[in-house]
């Protein structure tokens, strides 16, 4: 196919794709008359040839790129469309709602002795992970003893059926205050058990646990929401 014949067909399909067949409307946009874009896309031995600068007129008059009209539109086509950038995604589908979830205040945490004894009343509900229990909660990370990976205002979800193992992070109650708090698991070898503060800058990070805390859930997953700004 010459550059005549090519230009010819990419005009057609311009047409065709952008303006439904109708010729009155693309001779408007490129500022011609409707007989003239005839003559461009007549078959016979009179039509209009579209010559270097009409072409390059067309472009920019409909805004393709410098050289659009110069290419064969259908093998330009398959090749992008064939393209694994075209085909694949950075975004995965997402997973199927089950719900919500109470975000408990600390006090709320602090007062868990079982399932039963913990008021799940709450004025912030949050979406519920999926494949977690129904037990499952939330806390808003208060402190910066976890920081940077949990930053203050993040919420964490808790999952109490979910068993603890090294490096889990966890909440756990302080049974001498009853106090609820944020840590990482560590076990060492020969059993011992502590609660560590992520952040490396933290005075006093270890805790030990001897009896005196109860691991109340397993930390699952975590909603992080952009701050409300104001200009």
């Amino acid at each position: 196919m010459n550059i005549a014949d090519l230009r010819r067909e990419n005009l057609r399909k311009l047409l065709e794709d952008r303006f439904e067949g109708k010729k009155s409307a693309l001779a408007h946009a490129i500022e011609r008359e409707p007989s003239y874009i005839s003559r461009c896309l007549s078959d016979k031995s009179h039509r209009k040839k579209i010559g270097e600068d009409f072409a390059r007129h067309i472009e920019r008059s409909l805004n393709l790129p410098s050289g659009w009209m110069d290419q064969d539109q259908d093998k330009s086509s398959a090749v992008v469309s064939e393209h694994p950038a075209f085909k694949e995604s950075n975004v995965a589908p997402p997973p199927k709602m089950e719900g919500y979830v109470p975000v408990l205040s600390w006090i709320q945490a602090g007062a868990w002795t079982d399932m039963s004894n913990v008021d799940f009343i709450s004025d912030e509900m949050v979406p519920k992970p999926p494949g977690s229990s129904d037990n499952t909660f939330g806390l808003r990370v208060r402190g910066q003893s976890m920081a940077p990976k949990y930053e203050p205002g993040l919420i964490i979800y808790v999952d109490p059926e979910v068993p603890a193992y090294d490096g889990d992070d966890v909440v756990a109650i302080l049974t001498e205050d009853n106090e609820a708090t944020f840590k990482q698991l560590v076990e060492e070898p020969g059993g011992r058990r502590l609660l560590k503060a992520r952040n490396p800058s933290w005075p006093d990070p270890w805790v030990p646990i001897n009896g005196n805390c109860e691991i109340i859930g397993v930390v699952i997953g975590f909603l992080w929401m952009r701050a409300p700004r104001t200009s």
